[in-house]
């Protein structure tokens, strides 16, 4: 190229350089920037989010079943935690990442909002004689807020059998 090509002037390439920083800003300003969509301390608005774990004595093969996370909420005229809304993972692979949000919820005129109580379990029906059926929970309910901060369930107890469930 020639000398006084367009392509060839460092002044050319500077003026360049500052249009596309000046668009870039322009995009990024009118974008909302790089702001972060959940507030500083991790909660997220309208949802319940966490993380479900296996303690290491619970049985590899339970991970073939499913994994329900329910969430419980005691009403101003319900006399006990009553569940309201779950999540269902087939196959989970451990751990868990969870959200629990409106669209969850299992009965109508409830508004998923304010302290929330989290129940994790874990089942299995084989219908094989080499692989036992099994459920598996977490000790205690989890208590949880809905936008409140992330919360962590531990799968680490065996629920009885059930007679006639093939154990």
């Amino acid at each position: 190229m020639r000398e006084g090509s367009v392509f060839m002037g460092p002044r050319n390439l500077m003026a360049a350089g500052r249009i596309l920083s000046g668009i870039l800003l322009v995009v990024a300003f009118l974008s909302g920037g790089c702001t972060r969509t959940s507030s500083d301390n991790g909660q997220v608005p309208g949802k319940v989010v966490g993380t479900v774990l296996l303690d290491p004595k619970v049985p590899l093969w339970m991970t073939h079943g499913s994994l329900a996370v329910v969430a419980l909420m005691k009403g101003p005229t319900s006399p006990d935690w009553l569940p309201v809304a779950r999540v269902v993972f087939v196959h989970p692979t451990f751990p868990v990442p969870f959200e629990i949000s409106q669209k969850d919820v299992r009965l109508t005129g409830i508004t998923f909002q304010g302290p929330v109580r989290l129940v994790a379990r874990l089942s299995l029906e084989s219908g094989s004689s080499l692989v036992a059926n099994g459920e598996y929970s977490g000790t205690v309910p989890v208590d949880g807020a809905v936008g409140g901060p992330p919360v962590r369930i531990v799968i680490d107890r065996e629920l009885p059998s059930v007679s006639g469930s093939g154990r």
